[in-house]
């Protein structure tokens, strides 16, 4: 009996040997995202919907490949591309020097950058420069492990600093009176004050230059060229200026 336990064990473990080597289908381009932005990349009616499954349809096209959409926490979205669990970050992610080391990031598709957003009934438009919101003592919210926390300890060195696990926690917050401003996503913030019209506003400009592009495997040269040569194709025959205009009209202005 114990020899047949022992052998089914080894069946098993050579099995799992087996399917973890077995190559993902070249058919089909499995990109990673984080269904929690919008209007990057969310889920509308239980569909990944926004930019980034946009230009995910789209780039699956123009590859001949099947979009299949994997859902991934945030900061989990890099450990997943390493994983071969991914073929490509599209997820809002941000060019920086540290995610540089770990991938590859395609030319970005969009400038995005850092915006603010305020409560209505406190927030006075006249006057309110960039410099002068980032040298006032605010209580400022921000969503850990994004590039908004980063911004936020680099900028706001005297203000009273509140991390949230969601753009929704420090939304409620920022109705709520806890914080003073929630500090994220200029095209996150924009969409936030579009739906909460009567409640919140959003600072109309950004506060940093941000480049958004996609990730992918540093092993994957491949797919990296065949993006980097669509990006082009796209900032040229107005594809790119259509995609993010539909989602964010300011900037199809």
């Amino acid at each position: 009996m114990k020899k047949f336990i022992g052998l089914l064990a080894l069946v098993a473990l050579v099995s799992g040997c087996i399917t973890s080597s077995v190559a993902p289908d070249p058919s089909i381009l499995r990109v990673g995202v984080s269904p929690n932005s919008q209007p990057v990349v969310f889920k509308q009616g239980g569909i990944i919907s926004g930019i980034e499954a946009d230009y995910a349809h789209l780039l699956g096209t123009e590859l001949g490949r099947k979009v299949v959409f994997v859902e991934v926490p945030w900061n989990k979205q890099i450990d997943y591309l390493e994983q071969n669990k991914t073929d490509i970050i599209m997820s809002g992610m941000t060019i920086t020097a540290a995610r540089s080391i770990r991938i590859n990031f395609s030319t970005p598709y969009m400038q995005s950058g850092i915006s603010g957003l305020f409560r209505r009934d406190s927030y006075d438009p006249s006057g309110l420069l960039a410099s002068t919101i980032v040298n006032q003592n605010r209580r400022i919210g921000y969503v850990s492990g994004t590039t908004g926390e980063f911004f936020v300890m680099q900028r706001f060195p005297r203000s009273d600093k509140k991390s949230f696990s969601s753009t929704a926690a420090a939304t409620k917050a920022l109705k709520g009176g806890k914080v003073d401003m929630f500090i994220h996503d200029a095209p996150m913030v924009w969409w936030l004050s579009a739906v909460n019209e009567s409640d919140l506003v959003a600072f109309p400009d950004v506060l940093n230059v941000e480049p958004l592009a996609w990730g992918i495997r540093k092993s994957n040269t491949k797919l990296l060229e065949q993006v980097n040569i669509l990006v082009a194709k796209w900032g040229k025959d107005g594809t790119s200026r259509k995609i993010t205009g539909n989602w964010i009209p300011l900037l199809a202005q």
